[in-house]
Protein backbone atom coordinates (compact mmCIF):
# COMPACT_ATOMS: atom_id res chain seq x y z
CA UNK A 1 0.00 0.00 0.00
CA UNK A 2 1.44 3.42 -0.80
CA UNK A 3 2.14 5.62 1.90
CA UNK A 4 -1.00 8.45 2.80
CA UNK A 5 1.53 11.20 4.47
CA UNK A 6 -1.78 13.41 4.62
CA UNK A 7 -4.42 10.95 5.46
CA UNK A 8 -2.76 8.34 6.92
CA UNK A 9 0.42 8.38 9.17
CA UNK A 10 0.89 12.33 8.62
CA UNK A 11 -0.76 14.68 10.54
CA UNK A 12 -0.68 18.41 9.45
CA UNK A 13 0.88 20.55 12.20
CA UNK A 14 -2.44 22.76 12.51
CA UNK A 15 -4.92 19.62 13.28
CA UNK A 16 -1.86 18.47 15.86
CA UNK A 17 -1.19 21.14 17.93
CA UNK A 18 -4.92 21.52 18.87
CA UNK A 19 -4.91 18.43 20.65
CA UNK A 20 -4.61 18.61 24.14
CA UNK A 21 -2.09 16.16 24.18
CA UNK A 22 0.37 17.86 22.68
CA UNK A 23 0.14 20.87 24.91
CA UNK A 24 3.79 21.68 25.75
CA UNK A 25 5.51 19.70 23.34
CA UNK A 26 7.94 19.82 20.91
CA UNK A 27 8.99 17.49 17.95
CA UNK A 28 12.69 16.19 17.85
CA UNK A 29 13.79 13.49 15.09
CA UNK A 30 14.61 9.87 16.03
CA UNK A 31 15.40 9.36 12.74
CA UNK A 32 14.20 6.17 10.24
CA UNK A 33 11.19 7.99 9.60
CA UNK A 34 10.15 8.37 13.71
CA UNK A 35 9.57 11.71 15.48
CA UNK A 36 9.95 11.73 19.44
CA UNK A 37 7.73 14.20 21.20
CA UNK A 38 9.16 15.40 24.04
CA UNK A 39 7.38 17.54 27.18
CA UNK A 40 9.80 19.77 29.63
CA UNK A 41 10.38 17.61 31.66
CA UNK A 42 12.23 14.83 29.98
CA UNK A 43 9.36 12.80 29.59
CA UNK A 44 8.04 11.74 25.57
CA UNK A 45 6.16 9.72 23.89
CA UNK A 46 7.37 8.23 20.08
CA UNK A 47 5.69 9.33 17.58
CA UNK A 48 5.38 5.95 15.20
CA UNK A 49 4.21 5.42 11.83
CA UNK A 50 5.58 8.99 10.34
CA UNK A 51 3.99 11.83 12.67
CA UNK A 52 5.20 15.25 11.67
CA UNK A 53 5.31 18.86 12.56
CA UNK A 54 4.81 21.36 10.07
CA UNK A 55 4.81 25.25 10.78
CA UNK A 56 3.42 26.73 8.53
CA UNK A 57 0.86 30.91 1.46
CA UNK A 58 -1.46 33.01 -7.20
CA UNK A 59 -2.51 34.72 -9.43
CA UNK A 60 -0.37 36.17 -12.10
CA UNK A 61 1.79 39.01 -11.80
CA UNK A 62 0.04 40.44 -8.80
CA UNK A 63 -0.91 39.50 -5.13
CA UNK A 64 -3.76 39.57 -3.43
CA UNK A 65 -1.99 41.05 -0.21
CA UNK A 66 -3.20 38.84 3.03
CA UNK A 67 0.01 37.92 5.21
CA UNK A 68 0.75 35.76 7.94
CA UNK A 69 1.72 38.60 9.92
CA UNK A 70 -1.13 40.72 8.97
CA UNK A 71 -1.22 42.73 5.57
CA UNK A 72 -5.01 44.39 4.92
CA UNK A 73 -6.16 43.02 1.68
CA UNK A 74 -6.17 43.91 -1.74
CA UNK A 75 -7.64 42.31 -4.25
CA UNK A 76 -6.12 42.55 -8.18
CA UNK A 77 -6.91 40.69 -11.38
CA UNK A 78 -7.10 37.22 -11.45
CA UNK A 79 -5.76 33.88 -13.60
CA UNK A 80 -7.90 32.87 -16.37
CA UNK A 81 -6.91 29.69 -15.84
CA UNK A 82 -9.11 27.20 -13.85
CA UNK A 83 -8.26 26.66 -9.86
CA UNK A 84 -7.72 23.34 -8.79
CA UNK A 85 -10.05 23.15 -6.23
CA UNK A 86 -11.99 19.73 -4.86
CA UNK A 87 -14.84 21.60 -4.77
CA UNK A 88 -15.49 25.42 -5.25
CA UNK A 89 -14.56 28.03 -2.52
CA UNK A 90 -17.52 29.41 -1.47
CA UNK A 91 -18.54 33.85 -1.97
CA UNK A 92 -17.17 35.05 0.63
CA UNK A 93 -19.16 36.54 3.67
CA UNK A 94 -19.03 37.61 7.49
CA UNK A 95 -18.49 34.50 9.60
CA UNK A 96 -18.21 34.15 13.62
CA UNK A 97 -14.93 32.06 14.72
CA UNK A 98 -14.68 30.88 18.19
CA UNK A 99 -11.08 30.15 19.45
CA UNK A 100 -10.14 26.64 20.08
CA UNK A 101 -6.28 26.72 20.72
CA UNK A 102 -3.65 29.25 20.90
CA UNK A 103 0.33 27.42 20.57
CA UNK A 104 3.28 29.07 20.30
CA UNK A 105 5.49 26.74 18.07
CA UNK A 106 8.35 28.48 17.61
CA UNK A 107 9.83 31.97 19.09
CA UNK A 108 7.27 34.40 18.32
CA UNK A 109 4.88 32.06 16.06
CA UNK A 110 1.54 30.73 17.05
CA UNK A 111 -0.99 28.59 15.64
CA UNK A 112 -4.49 29.85 16.12
CA UNK A 113 -6.72 27.25 15.45
CA UNK A 114 -10.78 27.91 15.24
CA UNK A 115 -14.39 26.55 15.38
CA UNK A 116 -16.81 27.50 13.02
CA UNK A 117 -20.31 27.29 13.69
CA UNK A 118 -21.90 23.57 12.89
CA UNK A 119 -24.79 25.74 10.94
CA UNK A 120 -21.73 27.42 8.83
CA UNK A 121 -19.08 25.20 7.40
CA UNK A 122 -16.61 26.38 5.05
CA UNK A 123 -15.14 25.09 1.69
CA UNK A 124 -12.47 27.21 0.33
CA UNK A 125 -9.45 26.82 -1.67
CA UNK A 126 -6.09 25.98 -0.78
CA UNK A 127 -3.95 29.58 -0.65
CA UNK A 128 -6.90 31.73 0.35
CA UNK A 129 -6.93 33.55 3.66
CA UNK A 130 -9.40 35.10 6.14
CA UNK A 131 -9.76 38.64 7.35
CA UNK A 132 -10.87 40.20 10.86
CA UNK A 133 -12.14 42.64 11.39
CA UNK A 134 -10.68 44.20 14.89
CA UNK A 135 -10.96 47.66 16.96
CA UNK A 136 -8.31 49.69 18.28
CA UNK A 137 -9.16 53.32 19.78
CA UNK A 138 -12.33 53.44 18.30
CA UNK A 139 -10.96 52.83 15.02
CA UNK A 140 -12.08 49.48 12.97
CA UNK A 141 -9.25 47.71 11.64
CA UNK A 142 -9.09 44.84 8.90
CA UNK A 143 -5.56 42.18 9.65
CA UNK A 144 -5.78 39.10 6.89
CA UNK A 145 -4.25 35.74 7.27
CA UNK A 146 -3.54 33.12 5.41
CA UNK A 147 -5.19 29.64 6.24
CA UNK A 148 -2.80 26.65 6.63
CA UNK A 149 -5.23 24.02 7.73
CA UNK A 150 -6.33 20.73 5.88
CA UNK A 151 -9.09 21.99 3.27
CA UNK A 152 -10.97 18.71 3.41
CA UNK A 153 -11.78 20.21 7.08
CA UNK A 154 -14.65 22.51 6.79
CA UNK A 155 -15.56 22.98 10.86
CA UNK A 156 -12.09 24.50 11.98
CA UNK A 157 -9.36 26.15 10.39
CA UNK A 158 -5.98 27.04 11.52
CA UNK A 159 -3.84 30.44 10.96
CA UNK A 160 0.09 30.73 11.23
CA UNK A 161 0.18 34.24 12.81
CA UNK A 162 4.01 35.54 13.36
CA UNK A 163 4.12 38.01 16.14
CA UNK A 164 5.89 41.12 14.68
CA UNK A 165 6.94 43.83 17.17
CA UNK A 166 4.79 46.90 17.80
CA UNK A 167 2.06 44.91 15.65
CA UNK A 168 -1.43 45.53 16.68
CA UNK A 169 -2.72 42.64 15.19
CA UNK A 170 -0.62 39.78 15.58
CA UNK A 171 -0.25 40.90 19.12
CA UNK A 172 -3.91 41.21 19.62
CA UNK A 173 -4.59 37.65 18.18
CA UNK A 174 -2.07 35.90 19.89
CA UNK A 175 -2.53 37.13 23.68
CA UNK A 176 -6.11 35.97 23.16
CA UNK A 177 -7.08 32.86 25.46
CA UNK A 178 -9.06 30.32 23.89
CA UNK A 179 -10.49 29.27 27.90
CA UNK A 180 -12.42 32.39 27.38
CA UNK A 181 -13.80 31.25 24.29
CA UNK A 182 -13.18 34.57 22.50
CA UNK A 183 -15.23 34.68 19.38
CA UNK A 184 -14.45 37.03 16.50
CA UNK A 185 -16.34 38.06 13.37
CA UNK A 186 -13.87 37.68 9.82
CA UNK A 187 -14.97 37.77 6.10
CA UNK A 188 -13.98 34.75 4.59
CA UNK A 189 -12.79 32.40 2.38
CA UNK A 190 -10.94 35.40 0.55
CA UNK A 191 -8.11 35.46 -2.47
CA UNK A 192 -7.37 34.13 -6.09
CA UNK A 193 -3.42 33.00 -4.53
CA UNK A 194 -5.38 29.13 -5.39
CA UNK A 195 -3.33 26.47 -6.67
CA UNK A 196 -3.76 25.70 -10.55
CA UNK A 197 -3.97 22.65 -12.07
CA UNK A 198 -0.12 21.68 -13.08
CA UNK A 199 -1.18 20.59 -16.72
CA UNK A 200 2.14 18.53 -16.53
CA UNK A 201 4.33 20.90 -15.37
CA UNK A 202 6.78 20.84 -12.16
CA UNK A 203 5.09 23.07 -9.56
CA UNK A 204 8.16 25.27 -7.97
CA UNK A 205 6.37 26.49 -4.53
CA UNK A 206 8.99 29.32 -2.79
CA UNK A 207 8.82 30.62 0.96
CA UNK A 208 10.11 32.83 3.46
CA UNK A 209 9.55 32.58 7.08
CA UNK A 210 5.00 32.42 7.87
CA UNK A 211 4.75 33.04 4.10
CA UNK A 212 4.55 28.66 3.96
CA UNK A 213 1.25 28.85 5.48
CA UNK A 214 -0.46 28.39 2.25
CA UNK A 215 1.54 26.02 0.87
CA UNK A 216 0.88 23.10 3.60
CA UNK A 217 -3.07 22.31 1.73
CA UNK A 218 -1.64 23.14 -1.51
CA UNK A 219 0.50 20.42 -0.97
CA UNK A 220 -2.05 18.16 0.74
CA UNK A 221 -4.20 18.77 -2.85
CA UNK A 222 -1.16 17.99 -5.00
CA UNK A 223 -0.16 14.85 -3.29
CA UNK A 224 -3.72 13.69 -3.19
CA UNK A 225 -4.74 14.78 -6.82
CA UNK A 226 -1.37 15.01 -9.18
CA UNK A 227 1.36 12.46 -7.02
CA UNK A 228 3.41 12.13 -9.96
CA UNK A 229 3.75 15.76 -10.82
CA UNK A 230 6.99 16.68 -9.34
CA UNK A 231 6.95 19.11 -6.51
CA UNK A 232 9.98 21.56 -4.89
CA UNK A 233 9.54 23.38 -1.70
CA UNK A 234 12.36 26.15 -1.09
CA UNK A 235 11.18 27.46 2.47
CA UNK A 236 14.22 30.25 3.58
CA UNK A 237 14.35 31.50 7.20
CA UNK A 238 16.96 33.57 9.33
CA UNK A 239 17.85 30.81 12.17
CA UNK A 240 17.42 27.18 12.18
CA UNK A 241 15.26 27.09 15.33
CA UNK A 242 12.55 29.41 12.96
CA UNK A 243 12.44 25.80 10.87
CA UNK A 244 8.87 24.59 12.77
CA UNK A 245 7.74 22.72 9.56
CA UNK A 246 11.03 21.37 8.82
CA UNK A 247 9.95 17.89 10.30
CA UNK A 248 7.07 17.06 8.68
CA UNK A 249 8.72 18.25 4.74
CA UNK A 250 11.81 15.94 5.35
CA UNK A 251 9.16 13.48 6.24
CA UNK A 252 6.93 14.37 3.75
CA UNK A 253 9.88 14.48 1.50
CA UNK A 254 11.23 10.63 2.12
CA UNK A 255 7.48 9.23 1.35
CA UNK A 256 6.48 11.62 -1.38
CA UNK A 257 8.85 10.29 -4.02
CA UNK A 258 8.02 13.05 -6.45
CA UNK A 259 8.40 16.30 -3.76
CA UNK A 260 12.05 18.00 -2.92
CA UNK A 261 12.38 19.81 0.36
CA UNK A 262 14.88 23.08 0.31
CA UNK A 263 15.23 24.55 3.29
CA UNK A 264 18.28 27.41 3.20
CA UNK A 265 19.16 29.68 6.10
CA UNK A 266 20.32 32.90 5.81
CA UNK A 267 22.15 32.81 9.08
CA UNK A 268 23.57 29.25 9.45
CA UNK A 269 25.15 27.90 13.30
CA UNK A 270 28.78 29.21 14.01
CA UNK A 271 29.14 25.88 14.69
CA UNK A 272 29.29 24.07 11.42
CA UNK A 273 25.87 22.26 11.95
CA UNK A 274 24.30 23.34 9.62
CA UNK A 275 24.37 21.26 6.50
CA UNK A 276 21.58 22.49 4.02
CA UNK A 277 21.48 25.50 1.67
CA UNK A 278 23.09 28.61 2.78
CA UNK A 279 21.75 32.39 1.65
CA UNK A 280 18.97 33.14 0.17
CA UNK A 281 15.67 31.10 -1.40
CA UNK A 282 16.39 32.95 -4.87
CA UNK A 283 20.16 31.54 -4.64
CA UNK A 284 19.06 28.23 -3.57
CA UNK A 285 16.30 28.65 -6.93
CA UNK A 286 18.96 29.33 -9.43
CA UNK A 287 21.03 26.11 -8.01
CA UNK A 288 18.62 23.81 -8.34
CA UNK A 289 16.40 25.41 -11.52
CA UNK A 290 18.67 26.95 -14.22
CA UNK A 291 15.76 26.70 -16.12
CA UNK A 292 12.16 27.33 -14.87
CA UNK A 293 10.38 27.12 -18.73
CA UNK A 294 8.22 24.16 -17.67
CA UNK A 295 7.38 25.23 -14.15
CA UNK A 296 4.77 26.93 -12.60
CA UNK A 297 6.21 28.94 -9.81
CA UNK A 298 4.32 30.16 -6.42
CA UNK A 299 5.90 32.89 -4.07
CA UNK A 300 5.12 34.13 -0.64
CA UNK A 301 6.77 36.07 1.28
CA UNK A 302 8.07 39.67 2.03
CA UNK A 303 7.38 42.33 -0.45
CA UNK A 304 11.87 42.14 -1.00
CA UNK A 305 11.78 38.07 -1.73
CA UNK A 306 9.07 37.84 -3.89
CA UNK A 307 10.04 41.13 -6.10
CA UNK A 308 13.59 39.49 -6.44
CA UNK A 309 12.37 36.12 -6.67
CA UNK A 310 10.05 37.28 -9.62
CA UNK A 311 12.38 38.93 -11.21
CA UNK A 312 15.13 35.48 -11.03
CA UNK A 313 12.31 33.47 -12.53
CA UNK A 314 11.25 35.55 -15.50
CA UNK A 315 15.23 35.47 -15.83
CA UNK A 316 15.14 31.81 -15.69
CA UNK A 317 12.29 31.19 -18.29
CA UNK A 318 9.27 30.80 -16.77
CA UNK A 319 6.41 32.25 -17.81
CA UNK A 320 4.75 35.35 -16.70
CA UNK A 321 1.33 33.98 -16.62
CA UNK A 322 2.59 31.01 -15.15
CA UNK A 323 4.21 32.83 -11.74
CA UNK A 324 1.54 33.23 -8.85
CA UNK A 325 2.27 35.59 -5.90
CA UNK A 326 1.12 36.25 -2.39
CA UNK A 327 3.12 39.62 -0.81
CA UNK A 328 2.90 41.59 2.06
CA UNK A 329 5.19 44.86 3.47
CA UNK A 330 7.72 44.47 5.12
CA UNK A 331 6.44 45.52 8.09
CA UNK A 332 3.04 43.76 8.28
CA UNK A 333 1.61 43.57 12.01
Amino acid sequence: MSPKPFGGGLTLLSELVGHPRWKGMRLLDAGQGRYHAEAASGDGTEVMGGCGMGSTRGEPEVAHGPASTGDPPSEAAASDRPAEPASAPERPRLRRLTLESNTEIAPSIYVLTWKLPEEDPITFAPGQYVTFYLKRDGRSLTRSYSIFSSARRHDRLSLLIKKVPQGFGSHYLTALDPLRTPTLSVLAPLGRFVLHDPEGRTMVLVATGVGVAPFLPMLERLHDKHPDTPVSLFCGTRFREEFVDRPFFELLEREWPNFRFVPVLSRPPEDGSWNGAVGHVEEALRAHFPDLSGADVYLCGANRMVNETQGLALELGAKKDRIFVDRWGEHAD
